[in-house]
């Protein structure tokens, strides 16, 4: 479950266009047909710096990025072997960043219900060798989880997580959480207080398709020797349901799945 660990879990496809879930029970019966799954390249959605250029583009992300978010940041400076590095988790400023195109204008473009069609996790790395020059620009995708299913729950306050793995019968709910958007493209999940809150930037495709995408990055350099910047990504796409929003006191217990789920 790397892929989802600061995301969330599943519920439902419908069973037709027209499909109204009214109680857990019913969204449960839609969750037996099988989650679409969408094979998409590794570089999706990405943002990357210019040769040369990654202070420049750095600081342009850093100038966009709320108050509530920039307390987010923590990065840690390490040294060995002579190797100097600066690591960043839960990072809302990697070396590579989520396209601006994909920014969130509206909150209310995010409530409803959603489901997985990627959860995967990838690595994208530059490296710059000094003082000849050479520069090298890689993206991979490390893992992915096409069996497992994943659904949301977004209404004014709340962000709820549903998540099922490949041949288990239940859905298991792996978040509830308050939640905030900032900037139109950083999530803040967290319980009572906003200064813990986990940080996700995120955002919604040509094709109405929600992205969530949780970085770590670090930096490796040994000075006018080499540089390197790695970001990776534990990315989640979904679609939107045609599912009415259920009210949360009726949501107590984990949705139920079907034995005989299809294959994807």
């Amino acid at each position: 479950m790397n892929v989802c660990r600061y995301i969330l879990g599943c519920l439902l496809l419908l069973a037709s266009a027209s499909a109204h879930a009214q109680t857990v029970r019913d969204v449960a019966k839609l969750a037996n047909t099988p989650r679409k799954y969408t094979d998409l390249p590794p570089d999706e959605y990405e943002l990357f710096a210019d040769q040369g250029a990654q202070e420049a583009f750095d600081n342009t992300f850093r100038k966009m990025m709320p108050p509530d978010v920039a307390k987010q940041l923590k990065e840690v400076p390490g040294e060995k072997d002579g190797i100097l590095t600066l690591y960043c988790t839960q990072c809302p400023m990697p070396y590579a960043q989520l396209d601006t195109n994909t920014q969130i204008k509206f909150k209310r473009n995010l409530l409803g219900y959603w489901r997985a069609v990627s959860m995967r996790k990838v690595l994208y790395s530059d490296s710059a060798s000094y003082p000849g020059g050479e520069f090298y620009r890689d993206a991979s995708v490390l893992n992915e989880e096409a069996e497992d299913d994943m659904i949301l729950s977004i209404d004014e306050k709340t962000f709820r997580g549903y998540y099922k793995e490949q041949g288990a019968d239940k859905y298991r709910i792996i978040i509830d959480s308050k939640y905030e958007l900032q900037g139109k493209r950083y999530l803040l999940l967290y319980k009572n207080l906003k200064r813990a809150a986990e940080v996700s930037l995120v955002g919604i495709d040509k094709e109405g398709r929600l992205i969530i995408n949780s970085y770590t990055a670090i930096q490796k350099r040994i000075p006018d020797k080499y540089i390197v910047h790695q970001t990776t990504v534990e990315q989640l796409v979904l679609e939107k349901l045609n599912v009415e929003q259920l009210r949360y006191e009726k949501e107590k217990k984990p949705i139920q799945g079907s034995r005989h789920t299809a294959p994807n």
